[in-house]
This record gives structure tokens, sequence and C-alpha cells, in this order.
């Protein structure tokens, strides 16, 4: 399913409005809407494989920095090292001031990053969940038991 589709399900799904008349949704779903609508080609099962992308890096992002800095290295060279040991990392691929600000407190950071990568989970099984139910549901189908579906008789 194109994320696209997924963004039209959502839009369906949006209950309330402020003031303004604007959806009320939370802020980290707002931010990672905006950010899928990037990309719209992209596939629920891309953004599911970004999300889960972006967990890792900030898992082992601080692994390697609680290494580093147990070693007593100093936070210039800290960073200069992580840029040269993994550009995957994304210290490379960011801006210095954040690499900065993510220097100064990788934890908050890195929480942050992962709050954003869980919403882009949940919403790409969402749209693969989607996906899954339109084949369930089928109605040329009816007839044949969907697939991972136990046989009546063998129940």
């Amino acid at each position: 399913m194109p994320v696209a589709e997924l963004l039209d399900l959502l839009e369906q799904l949006r209950e309330g409005v402020d003031e303004e008349g604007e959806p009320v949704i939370h802020p980290i779903l707002a931010v990672v809407v905006e950010h899928l609508k990037l990309k719209p080609e992209t596939t629920c099962y891309a953004a599911l494989l970004e999300a889960l992308t972006g967990m890792w890096n900030a898992a082992v992002r601080g692994a390697v920095v609680a290494r580093l800095r147990a070693s007593g290295l100093p936070a210039d060279d800290l960073l200069l090292r992580l840029e040269r040991l993994s550009p995957t990392l994304g210290l490379k691929a960011e801006n210095r001031e954040w690499a900065r600000a993510w220097m100064a407190d990788p934890t908050a950071q890195d929480a942050t990053l992962v709050q954003h990568c869980m919403i882009h989970l949940l919403l790409a099984l969402r749209g693969l969940a989607e996906v899954r139910a339109r084949v369930l549901t089928d109605e040329s189908s009816s007839d044949e038991l969907p697939p991972h579906e136990p046989s009546k008789e063998g129940a």
C-alpha cells in the first residue's frame, strides 16, 4: 500500500477540530505525517523499514557513545570519531547544530527520534494491516479460505 493511501485513510479517521477548524492530532503524529507526505509513492513496507532503521541507529549510536565516553574520549574527538565510524548513525548526514545538540544530551535527542520512529512504525503497520484486511474481506474470494487461516476440518 502506498503511503499516500495510508494518509488518505488517516484523514478519514481524524476526529475533532481546534478553534481554527484544523484537525486535532498529537504533535508527533503531525510531524510524522508531514514526513510521510514528502514521499507519497513510498510503500508502507518501506516506511516500516525506515522506522526500524531509525530505532536501530539510535540504539547503536547510544551504545557507541557510551563506549567512547567510557574510554575518556573528549566530546569534539568523540563527534569526529562517530562521523568516521559509520555514516549510517546519522551524525554525518545531519547538520553541525543538530550534532552538537545531540552530543549535549544524546538520550533526549534519541528518545525524540525513537518516538517519531514508533509512530512511523505504527502507521506503516496500520497500512499493511489495511492491505491484509482487504484480502480477508474481498467479496470475490469469499468462498475460498484466506491465506494463513486454518481449514474448518482442522479446527
